[in-house]
């Protein structure tokens, strides 16, 4: 394959990728393994230039490219937008600079997140901050009392899930629960402020 090729596939199904059908597996990063160091460079300036408040795509990139040259841009972006978009900022920073100030974000705005899609989405990027407060709260969700958000935090620190979806079927056939351990023990704080105690 060619430069111009790769590149091409990189602008066509990453960069420019703006329909459902490309973007619902998520950011397709293998078009940017496939790149060689200079189209890197290239595929770096390019995500660096689209970086902007309420697509993730082109920060998740540059965070996967480890590109340094866009830390001042991804800096100035991590107080804009919405949770989601803040957690996806600093995941590229420490990603790209090792940054532990980052992680103060991520808790702050992790408890801000209301849309489960969002909240999902989030969840892959904790176990990579390698922090304990972030995998405590990782750990909590794994009790979620919504199936998609338990299961998915199960999955993301890299655990069976078979547990959760027995424990869910277990409710949705009316038989006991956790509800009662739920009740009797202490309410976690991202719980009371997402409302969910």
């Amino acid at each position: 394959m060619s430069s111009g090729e790769r590149l091409d596939n990189f602008r066509n199904g990453f960069l420019n990728a703006n329909s459902w059908e490309k973007r619902k597996d998520g950011p397709p990063l293998y078009l940017l393994d496939e790149l060689t160091g200079e189209e890197k460079k290239i595929a770096a300036k390019e995500l660096c230039d689209a970086a902007g408040p309420g697509d993730s795509w082109p920060i998740a990139g540059l965070g996967h490219l480890r590109s340094v040259e866009s830390l001042p841009k991804l800096y100035g972006l991590l107080s804009q937008g919405g949770p989601g978009f803040k957690i996806a900022v600093a995941h590229s920073i420490f990603l790209i600079s090792g940054d532990r100030a980052v992680t103060r974000v991520v808790l702050d705005e992790a408890e801000k997140i209301h849309e489960l899609s969002e909240l999902i989405d989030v969840l892959y990027l904790l176990p990579d901050f390698r922090d304990e407060k972030i995998h405590e709260l990782l750990v909590s969700l794994c009790n979620h009392p919504e199936y998609l958000i338990a299961y998915n935090a199960t999955r993301a620190l890299g655990l069976s899930t078979d547990a959760v979806v027995q424990k869910f079927r277990r409710r949705a056939a009316g038989g006991a629960d956790s509800s009662v351990e739920r009740q009797t023990a202490p309410v976690p704080w991202w719980k009371k402020i997402l409302g969910l105690e």
